[in-house]
């Protein structure tokens, strides 16, 4: 035999012959919203209309044949008669759709293949595309909570493996005598207690591949019914798509379950190996900051509120003592405004920014460790070429109220020059003067003055580098 036929045929006869052994367990497939926001979140498995399944054998009305006696001959024709027996059952059974799971002998090539979370048809029907959940459950844990859970109006309950048939001949006939006599509700009922193999447990042979095992229950109610399954879940696997953004969110659903095991599914090579994962794993991705404030979340958010209070009372109280120098502040940067506004082939802008303070003496946030600052105010003044923006000069002033009622004033002059590799930046005056409250109003005049000589010693190397002269 050729190398590149001693594959597949050969191992797929192995695991053919191979000895099944069924365990003790039985799977669910669903999407990832289905389980984290509805199964584990409830603690319930829903038992979903049994007339709302995908095989047209039993979503599709069923017209079986009646047996009547000679006084009921009337009633056979009916088609009311035929549609009322059918909805009696088939529109108040609910089912629950699980997977069976089997071992086969440790010495074939590919052990796992008949397990029940290895169901690939499955995965992409019911699991999300790959993408969502299979719950593990203890058979007899599950069957126990199905079998004894109290539910209201319950007729009728039945469990087991389904049976796949190429061909279905229908049910035996139903009595239309017992209908008239007893009711077409309750003749239905007895009628689908005596085959509910042929009712609930047979489907067309296309639907093997999901080896299915069912919980079926007849009650008196249109409306889903659920069963406690907290007991009875013993493990997840996510499947190869299941989305890294929901792990968070998986592992705060699997919190009142702290005993079912995790575990990932991973492809290789075309078989699905299942990887434990660790709930630690599964919490968002930490950036590695430990914070320097201790205490728990709640507790950590009361201190940084309180932190942003005090802030904001500090620098309303600043802005009313500083009035003064502030407006001063603001004269300076309307006179450099108004100084460089004539300047030929220029734009002015004015803004209120605090560009004069340098990068190691800029306010902090609220709480976090430095020197305090209690109010930053400034002015950016930018003369721009036009009429490409490709040289620029900026002319700042900034005042920043500290402790201890002292004032400290900034002021700076720099030019920026456009070049495709980037901007050639430059900063030809620049200072920092730090007096008390008192004498602010004085220290902002002084400001206002070195400003202005500065950029009237700057107006000629900007002229020139944007080809202009006075």
């Amino acid at each position: 035999m050729p190398a590149t036929q001693f594959d597949d045929a050969v191992f797929e006869a192995e695991l053919e012959g191979a000895p099944r052994i069924p365990t003790d367990h039985l799977f669910h497939y669903t999407s990832a919203a289905a389980a984290m926001f509805g199964i584990l979140r409830s603690g319930t498995l829903r038992l979903s209309p049994f007339e709302a399944t995908n095989d047209p054998w039993e979503s599709q009305p069923s017209f079986q044949t009646l047996s009547v006696h000679h006084d009921d001959r009337d009633l056979v024709d009916s088609f009311d008669l035929w549609a009322e027996i059918d909805q009696a059952v088939r529109r108040h059974a609910k089912v629950a759709c699980l997977t069976h799971d089997w071992k086969v002998d440790g010495s074939v090539l590919a052990p796992d293949a008949l397990r029940g979370w290895n169901r690939l048809a499955t995965w992409a029907h019911y699991g999300g595309n790959h993408s969502g959940i299979c719950l593990r459950f203890d058979r007899r844990l599950l069957i126990d909570s199905f079998t004894s859970t109290s539910v209201p109006g319950a007729l009728l309950r039945f469990h087991g493996p389904v049976q796949y048939r190429h061909v279905s001949l229908g049910l035996l006939p139903m009595d239309v005598g017992q209908a008239r006599e007893f009711g077409v509700d309750a003749a239905a009922v007895a009628h689908a207690r005596t085959y509910h193999e042929q009712i609930f447990f047979r489907k067309h042979r296309d639907w093997s591949n999901e080896m299915e095992y069912r919980l079926v229950l007849v009650d008196q109610s249109v409306l889903p019914a659920e069963i406690p399954i907290g007991s009875a879940l013993t493990g997840l696997y996510l499947g190869v798509n299941f989305p890294g953004a929901h792990k968070p969110l998986l592992r705060a659903a699997l919190e009142p379950y702290p005993s079912v095991e995790l575990f990932a599914l991973k492809n290789l090579n075309r078989t699905l190996y299942p990887h434990p994962v660790a709930r630690a794993d599964m919490g968002a991705q930490a950036s590695g900051m430990t914070p320097r404030r201790s205490g728990t979340l709640e507790e950590r958010l009361a201190a940084l509120d309180a932190s942003d209070a005090g802030a904001e009372n500090r620098r309303k109280l600043a802005e009313t003592v500083h009035a003064e120098p502030i407006a001063v502040l603001h004269e300076i940067g309307a006179a450099i405004a108004e100084l460089t506004q004539p300047w030929p082939g220029t734009e002015v802008l004015l803004l209120g920014q605090t560009t004069a303070i340098p990068q190691e003496l800029f306010a902090r946030a609220p709480g976090v460790a430095g020197e305090p600052v209690h109010l930053q105010k400034g002015f950016t003044c930018v003369v721009e070429n036009l009429p490409k923006q490709s040289h620029s000069l900026i002319a700042a002033g900034a005042l920043q109220a500290l402790d201890d009622d002292i004032v400290r004033l900034h002021g700076m002059v720099r030019t920026e020059d456009w070049h495709p590799d980037g901007n050639d930046t430059r900063e030809h005056w620049r200072v920092t003067d730090e007096v008390p409250a008192a004498e602010a109003v004085t220290a902002a005049r002084r400001l206002a003055t070195g400003l202005a000589a500065a950029v009237a010693a700057v107006r000629t190397e900007f002229d020139q580098g944007r080809g202009r002269t006075a």
